[in-house]
């Protein structure tokens, strides 16, 4: 698959690194300071065992670049500069029509110490995923990734043979979604396909709320946790 990374930060090089093992063609976007994301992908990679010929085949370039070479196109942005890469997008005429786009964003926002919070307010009445296919209305729609906290999103740092679960939400058809579960599964996850109904993806997103509650409250503060979703044997 031809997979076009928009601003591939941790979320993002995380994934990509993962999907580049198994063949995938990837390239590589970042809105703020792109001349440092070739180093940030070698250490990165390098670090998860990829060899020099698998580093090599990272392809790189602008936003635009990123979301004309996929055809499935991730979206990984800094959720408070969603509205600026957007409009980079637009400006550049930028439809993603009849592409699979797999939103992997929460609605966090920063305060002035740098603390991150969700934003309830814009929560109330929709998701970041519902805002992407506003302004993309011909795209196929998921969203996945948005629960697993990005250092951990490298199958090595789990049990095996217990991977934690991907749920995943939207496309506008069986063929769309099982594109979907592909590359979750390649990525070595347990994907979870819970519907087509965009809207339901506000419930993955105030997931979020819960994991941060259930890090607080259960784990002192520790981050490093994930969800899984697991069917009991027959009787």
């Amino acid at each position: 698959m031809k997979i076009g990374i928009i601003n591939a930060g941790n979320i993002g090089l995380n994934l990509a690194v993962g999907w580049i093992r198994h063949g995938h063609d990837i390239m590589l976007s970042k809105d703020t300071h792109p001349e440092q994301l070739r180093e940030r992908a070698r250490t990165l990679a390098l670090g998860r065992g990829l060899s020099e010929t698998e580093l090599s085949r990272f392809r790189y370039g602008s936003l635009v670049d990123a979301a004309q070479f996929g055809d499935i196109v991730v979206m990984a942005v800094y959720f408070p500069r969603l509205e600026h890469v957007l409009e980079e997008l637009r400006r550049d005429g930028v439809t993603l029509s009849g592409k699979i786009v797999i939103d992997t964003m929460n609605p966090l926002n920063v305060d002035a110490s740098f603390s991150h919070f969700h934003d309830l307010k814009f929560m109330e009445h929709t998701s970041v995923t519902e805002r992407l296919q506003r302004e993309f209305p011909e795209a196929n729609l998921f969203k996945a990734f948005n629960n697993v906290p990005a250092g951990l999103l490298d199958i090595k740092k789990w049990s095996y043979g217990h991977p934690p679960s991907i749920i995943y939400i939207g496309g506008s058809s069986v063929e769309d979604a099982a594109q979907v579960r592909t590359l979750i599964e390649t990525s070595g996850f347990n994907p979870q396909f819970a519907g087509h109904d965009l809207t339901d993806s506000r419930i993955l997103e105030k997931l979020g709320i819960l994991m941060h509650h259930l890090a607080d409250n259960e784990y002192g503060g520790n981050i490093g946790i994930a969800i899984g979703v697991f069917k009991s044997l027959s009787e």
